[in-house]
C-alpha cells in the first residue's frame, strides 16, 4: 500500500508540471499571436480555468490514497478505529470532489477544442456537427451530474458515510457508467470532426500527416478513459490502481487541448517561420501585369511595407493561429488576385480590401495559353485551396 502511495505521489507530481507548463506556454503563444493578454479569447480564459481543475484533481488523488474511502469490504469498516473512521470520511469525501473535479477537467478541455472545430469549419457543412456535437457535450455533462448529485445516491451524505448502506455511494458504478458512455463517444465524434477534412484538404503530404497526428491525440484520451473505467470495475477493494488512471486521462486531456495551440510560440523560439507558408511561383496575372516573388503567407520576404503589428480578429472576433488555419478547399468563394507593383506587401498577399476592411486571399487557376483566369476554371474546372483572412477596421 506505502509503495502505491508514493509511486501514485511521483505519477501525480511529475505529469503535474507538464499540463501547467503546457497551458502557460498555449496562453504564452495566443499572446504572441494576439499581441496582448487582453485579446485573449474565451477558450484561451476556459483553459485558464482548466488549470485550477487539472490542479484540483492531483491534489484529490494524493488525499484518497492517504485517506482511503468507504469503498470497503463489507464488515472492515466496523474494525475501524476512531481515527481510522475519520480518516476514512475525509477520503470518502475527497472522492467525491474528485469527480467533480475530474468531470469539470474533462468537459472544458472538450469545450477547448469544439471551439477550436467551429473556428476551423467556419462556412463548412462540418459546422453543423461541431454545434451538434456541442450540445451533444453540454447534454451529457447537465445529465450525468444530475444522476451523480440527485439519483444515484441519495440521501448525498451517504458518499462520505462509513459504513454506506447503498453500495452505489461507495462504488460509483452507476455514475462511472453514464459518465464514461457520455465522455467516450462525445470524444469519437469530436475525432471524426477535423480528420475528414484534413484527409481530403489540398494541403502538402508532409502538413497533411502533422496535422492528422496532431488531432489524432484525442485517441490516446479515449484510451485513457477506457484503462480508468477497466481498473476501476475489475480491481479488488483497496486498489488505487483506478487513481494513476485518473491522473493519466486528466494529463493527456490538458496535453491534447493545448498542442494545437503552440506553433506560433514554437516558431518564435525555434525561428520555424509559418506554418501554413504555401509557396507561389513568379508569374504575371491577366488583366493587371503586375508579379509577385514567391513568399509565404506572413511576409516571409524583405518587402519594406511588411507590417509588424499582430495578426488582426476575424470577421467572428476570433484571430487564426497557423495550426488552426481553415485548411479545407470550400466555404469561402473564389476570386481573382490582381497583382500589381504599387501594391504594398500586404495586399499583394491577401488581394484588394473591400469598404468593409475585409481582405480575401485567393489562389485560383492561373492562366494558361492565353486563357484568362476565368476562362481556365470553366475549361478545367479546378480552383485550388482558397484561403480567407478577415481584418477589422481597427488595424
Amino acid at each position: 500500500m506505502v509503495d502505491s502511495v508514493q509511486g501514485l505521489a511521483i505519477e501525480s507530481w511529475t505529469l503535474y508540471p507538464f499540463g501547467i507548463l503546457l497551458i502557460a506556454a498555449r496562453i504564452l503563444s495566443r499572446r504572441i499571436l494576439l499581441g496582448s493578454f487582453k485579446k485573449l479569447q474565451i477558450d484561451d480564459w476556459i483553459m485558464l480555468f482548466v488549470a485550477v481543475t487539472f490542479t484540483g484533481v492531483m491534489v484529490s488523488v494524493n488525499q484518497v490514497s492517504h485517506n482511503l474511502s468507504n469503498y470497503l469490504q463489507p464488515g472492515v469498516a466496523e474494525t475501524f478505529t476512531p481515527e481510522e473512521h475519520d480518516n476514512a470520511i475525509f477520503g470518502s469525501k475527497f472522492v467525491m470532489i474528485l469527480e467533480e473535479f475530474m468531470l469539470a477537467n474533462t468537459w472544458l478541455c472538450k469545450a477547448c477544442l469544439l471551439i477550436l472545430y467551429h473556428q476551423m469549419t467556419l462556412g463548412l457543412k462540418q459546422n453543423k456537427l461541431v454545434k451538434i456535437v456541442g450540445g451533444y457535450c453540454i447534454f451529457g455533462y447537465v445529465l450525468v451530474q444530475i444522476l451523480y448529485l440527485g439519483v444515484w445516491c441519495r440521501p448525498i451524505q451517504q458518499y462520505w458515510q462509513v459504513p454506506v448502506d447503498n453500495s452505489q455511494c461507495a462504488s460509483y458504478y452507476h455514475h462511472l457508467i453514464t459518465s464514461a458512455v457520455f465522455n467516450i463517444t462525445s470524444d469519437l465524434l469530436m475525432i471524426y470532426i477535423p480528420l475528414p477534412i484534413l484527409i481530403k484538404a489540398r494541403l502538402p503530404t508532409k502538413r497533411k500527416i502533422i496535422l492528422c497526428g496532431v488531432f489524432s491525440l484525442g485517441i490516446l484520451v479515449i484510451l485513457s478513459a477506457i484503462l480508468n473505467r477497466y481498473y476501476n470495475f475489475t480491481e479488488p477493494y483497496g486498489s488505487l490502481v483506478y487513481l494513476n488512471w485518473y491522473v493519466g486521462e486528466a494529463a493527456t486531456s490538458v496535453f491534447v487541448a493545448n498542442v494545437p495551440h503552440l506553433w506560433p510560440l514554437l516558431s518564435r523560439i525555434f525561428a520555424l517561420g509559418a506554418f501554413n507558408s504555401l509557396r507561389r511561383t513568379t508569374g504575371n496575372s491577366s488583366g493587371n501585369g503586375g508579379g509577385s516573388s514567391g513568399k509565404g503567407f506572413y511576409g516571409r520576404g524583405s518587402s519594406t511595407h511588411r507590417s509588424n503589428r499582430p495578426r488582426p480578429y476575424d470577421q467572428h472576433g476570433y484571430i487564426r493561429s497557423e495550426s488552426e488555419e481553415r485548411i479545407a478547399n470550400r466555404g469561402a468563394g473564389t476570386g481573382t488576385w490582381p497583382l500589381s507593383e504599387s501594391k504594398t506587401e500586404a495586399a499583394i498577399e491577401m488581394g484588394p480590401l473591400d469598404n468593409k476592411g475585409t481582405a480575401y486571399l485567393a489562389t485560383a487557376a492561373g492562366g494558361e495559353n492565353g486563357l484568362s483566369n476565368a476562362e481556365k476554371e470553366e475549361q478545367v474546372g479546378i480552383v485550388k485551396t482558397v484561403q480567407i483572412r478577415q481584418y477589422s477596421n481597427e488595424v
